[in-house]
């Protein structure tokens, strides 16, 4: 059974960014147009959406360094990787398109050591790069036939990774320098269903030893146990997540955006969760609408919950995308 999307939950509309925040101040004089951008970091004016540049940006996956203060996104046409900074509404080109034989992304993260895992999609592999130097440490290779789609870091820095059509989940992992890309848990026989097309898609490490991902098709959410492997569904409540795709964890509530437009969800959306303690349960609490164009992930930055627009829907059919291609930046309250 499927509960109604409008009528039985709460809405959340959009209208303006955050409120301002108060700026400290800096040690020393600094130019004019630095200082600009540093009120505007400080929540001061901050963009309600991000622009990518690029008639074939088609963006995707998203992460936030909160070291350097950057977000990143990429091209899931070109393979080109674009920054941003929270005070500047235009990102740029961080690395070419086709460098380092990325000619699509997928799902993007960072992790504490000042790295960027970088999934590849169909071509099925991980890039991980410096965030700092730009430098490229390590290619990583899934499966063939595969489809490397998002990445979550738990607390321990290994990485984990859905492969949507190979229907099983990578374990990511660096000793000295050597780095490998293994999988950790095949999905054949398990409750988790593998049908025709994307099957697991967004995945988020949570609580040291668990890792929850949803099912992009069937609307499921299941839990991971990192150390036995045991598989949970979560209880929705009779709720399904239809077009599920990144998950965000944010003040004890996983935003879960769908795009995936079908019968089953028609209008984009992010769906906000409540789980239980032990992550057993999930309750629907609300919906926020927007004026997305077919969102693919979203990640929270200085309290805004943003999301990327990736009209997947015209770059998979050869339809004409509505430029420019866009981050949108939603105030949480």
């Amino acid at each position: 059974m499927r509960i109604p999307t409008v009528a039985a939950l709460a809405v959340l509309l959009v209208a303006t960014p955050a409120a301002a925040s108060t700026h400290t101040g800096d040690p020393a004089p600094i130019p004019r147009a630095q200082a600009a951008e540093l009120r505007n970091d400080a929540g001061v004016g901050l963009p309600s959406r991000y622009v990518v540049p690029g008639r074939r940006a088609y963006p995707g996956g998203l992460a936030y360094d909160s070291a350097t203060g950057q977000f990143f996104t990429g091209s899931t046409q070109e393979g080109t990787l674009f920054v941003g900074r929270p005070g500047r509404e235009r990102m740029q080109v961080w690395l070419p398109g086709g460098a380092d034989g990325r000619t699509t992304t997928s799902g993007i993260i960072s992790d504490d050591q000042g790295r960027l895992y970088v999934g590849g999609g169909p071509t099925n592999r991980v890039w991980i790069y410096d965030i700092r130097s730009r430098r490229l440490l390590a290619t990583v290779f899934g499966v063939p036939g595969g489809f490397v789609n998002d990445i979550t870091i738990a607390e321990d820095g290994t990485a984990y990774a859905t492969d949507s059509l190979g229907h099983l989940i990578y374990r990511i992992s660096e000793q000295d320098g050597d780095w490998s890309m293994h999988p950790w848990l095949d999905l054949a026989g398990t409750p988790v269903e593998h049908v025709a097309g994307h099957n697991l898609n967004g995945i988020i490490a949570v609580d040291g030893d668990k890792l929850i991902a949803v099912h992009s098709q069937s609307g499921k959410l299941y839990r991971f146990d990192r150390t036995s492997q045991e598989i949970h569904q979560v209880d929705l409540g009779g709720a399904f997540l239809y077009g599920g795709d990144g998950l965000v964890l944010h003040d004890g509530r996983l935003y879960v955006v769908r795009g995936g437009l079908s019968p089953q969800n028609p209008r984009p959306q992010v769906s906000v969760l409540r789980p239980a303690a032990d992550w057993s349960a999930a309750e629907v609490e609300s919906v926020i609408y927007s004026d997305f164009l077919h969102p693919s992930t979203a990640r929270v930055v200085r309290g805004r919950l943003m999301v990327v627009n990736s009209q997947y829907n015209t770059g998979q059919t050869g339809g004409q995308p509505e430029l420019p291609f866009s981050i949108s930046a939603i105030p949480l309250g």
